[in-house]
């Protein structure tokens, strides 16, 4: 049976027919992983008892809706939008995503904490699973991917933060940031959205579209980040 609709929040919110991220106990989700949607290497030994599983194994397939592809992004998702603005790209999924989906293992095995980096970006975003939430699970799912990098691209930029640019990259993230604000359609959304400031999103500048992400071989060994647990995010124009 088809899920219910997802809706992905800022925040602790009260519980609905929807998928948000409130604080309920209730919402913790389950205990084993659910049916996997792809097959896992033979060898394959998981365990949730390390943040990384220990040593991961040397295949770590990532779920096909994040996974990048030659020619086309599985996922129809402008990065300055809500998570729910998402639309699925594969035939086997409907286009809006549902809570069932989105409470898959985001990788095969699955793991408890994973790392993402961009070109574009000169933070680490680190997803843990979202406690409380809907979607949540003992390892990180699908909505914790979409979660964190919706709610850490919106997180403001300090001056310190924007100073790693040069004039010329500083000028393209605030053009990016105009542009940004501009977009909102109504006056009061569009002035309360400029008083705000310059987002982390705004670093993508025009490639806010999310076009999947692949495995960083190697991990970040100057980060103690193994094989397995780092992926590289790949972003377009919309």
């Amino acid at each position: 049976m088809p899920g219910k609709h997802v809706h992905f929040v800022d925040g602790p919110s009260t519980p609905s027919s929807t998928f948000s991220a409130s604080t309920l106990s209730s919402s913790s989700g389950p205990a084993t992983p659910p049916p996997v949607w792809y097959s896992p290497p033979a060898s394959t030994k998981s365990s949730l008892s390390s943040p990384y599983l220990g040593t991961l194994p040397a295949h770590i397939q990532l779920h096909p809706l994040l996974a990048a592809t030659d020619g086309y992004t599985p996922l129809d998702w402008d990065m300055s939008l809500p998570a729910e603005s998402s639309h699925a790209h594969l035939a086997r999924y409907p286009p809006r995503l549902t809570d069932t989906i989105v409470s898959e293992p985001a990788t095969n095995p699955p793991m408890q904490s994973l790392a993402i980096i961009c070109t574009h970006l000169p933070w680490t975003i680190t997803v843990t699973p979202t406690r409380g939430a809907i979607w949540a699970a003992p390892y990180v799912t699908v909505g914790d991917v979409l979660h964190t990098l919706y709610r850490t691209l919106r997180l403001g930029v300090t001056e310190p933060e924007l100073g790693v640019l040069d004039a010329a990259g500083r000028d393209r993230v605030h053009d990016a940031y105009v542009r940004r604000y501009r977009r909102v359609g109504d006056p009061r959304d569009r002035d309360a959205e400029k008083a705000k400031g310059i987002k982390r999103v705004d670093f993508l500048r025009d490639h806010r579209a999310f076009y999947g992400m692949s495995l960083v071989q190697g991990g970040l060994p100057a980060k103690r980040l193994p094989h397995g647990a780092v992926w590289m995010l790949h972003t377009a124009k919309p």
